[in-house]
């Protein structure tokens, strides 16, 4: 029975020119990529200044979500999912700052490095970034800026109270939460840090989404009396945190992250407050939800 011959080995030489024909290939699809990009801002420029708009928002959080979800389905093989959407990430952001200016400021009381590397790990390595002790100078820092991003602590995470509320009872047209990092969500990191990202972009509908509703009331209204009121109303999601302010009205303040995505002018809202001891029911934002994994391809 005569043997089966096997497939001689390629030469070394020929694999890497195919590699490097792959590389080239990958700079040209970048090459292309700006000029569709240039494209895309021509058009929000054209767009803003017929709206009677100085400048435009170059970023699109529910956008970039998409993409990366997209990604996160075609990925096969052992070449991590985490890395593949740290290269998409440098690439989205550099696109980002071609179309206009961008930047980003960090909270850092606690945890600082780690806020300050998710952050960089999201947002490029090349960005420019810069570090604040306190959260209502990230708030300022947004306010005033429409091409700043901050990123702030996860409600309740951290001592010294909550960023949350300046949202709820600020401009309704200011900032608001965007996007949720990290985007992948590994089971086996349990000590990863959760980091809100809070922005003047708008909060988009991604099909796969959490808001973020601030349900606010008189003190002596109880915090088990104003869940009941949210749930009656349509609502289904859990409490994240609860903080009180003193600004001459409603004083308490309850933040839910709701499921799905909760538009601005959603008739729930006005139930919420016309119906119950809620004087002020507020969607600030909100995110679209992390790719979820087990374990990563490595």
């Amino acid at each position: 029975m005569p043997t089966k011959k096997s497939t001689p080995a390629r030469d070394l030489k020929d694999v890497r020119r195919e590699i490097d024909t792959i590389d080239d290939a990958i700079q040209d699809l970048l090459m292309k990529r700006t000029e569709l990009v240039v494209e895309v801002a021509e058009a929000k420029a054209r767009t803003a200044s017929a709206a009677g708009q100085g400048s435009f928002i170059a970023f699109r959080p529910g956008r970039e979500a998409e993409v990366l979800r997209r990604l996160a389905v075609r990925q096969t093989g052992p070449f991590p999912l985490k890395v593949v959407f740290r290269i998409f990430r440098e690439i989205i952001v550099a696109m980002t700052r071609i179309q206009g200016p961008f930047r980003v400021d960090v909270f850092g009381a606690e945890k600082k490095l780690a806020y300050w590397d998710l952050a960089r790990s999201y947002y490029g390595s090349s960005t420019d970034m810069e570090l604040h002790e306190n959260a209502r100078d990230v708030l300022r820092r947004v306010m005033q800026d429409r091409s700043v991003v901050g990123i702030l602590p996860e409600p309740g995470n951290y001592t010294g109270g909550d960023w949350w509320p300046a949202l709820a009872i600020s401009d309704k047209d200011g900032p608001r939460v965007v996007a949720r990092l990290p985007f992948l969500d590994i089971s086996a990191e349990t000590d990863a840090p959760i980091a809100f990202v809070v922005t003047q972009a708008a909060f988009e509908a991604t099909g796969d989404d959490t808001s973020l509703l601030v349900v606010s009331a008189p003190n002596s209204v109880s915090e088990a009396a104003l869940a009941a009121q949210v749930k009656a109303s349509g609502f289904e999601g859990e409490r994240l945190g609860v903080a009180t302010t003193k600004d001459g009205g409603a004083s308490r303040h309850n933040l839910f992250a709701v499921q799905g995505y909760v538009a601005p002018d959603d008739a729930r809202l006005a139930t919420l407050t016309s119906e119950g001891p809620a004087e002020i029911a507020r969607v600030i934002g909100g995110y679209a939800n992390p790719v979820k994994r087990a374990k990563d391809g490595e």
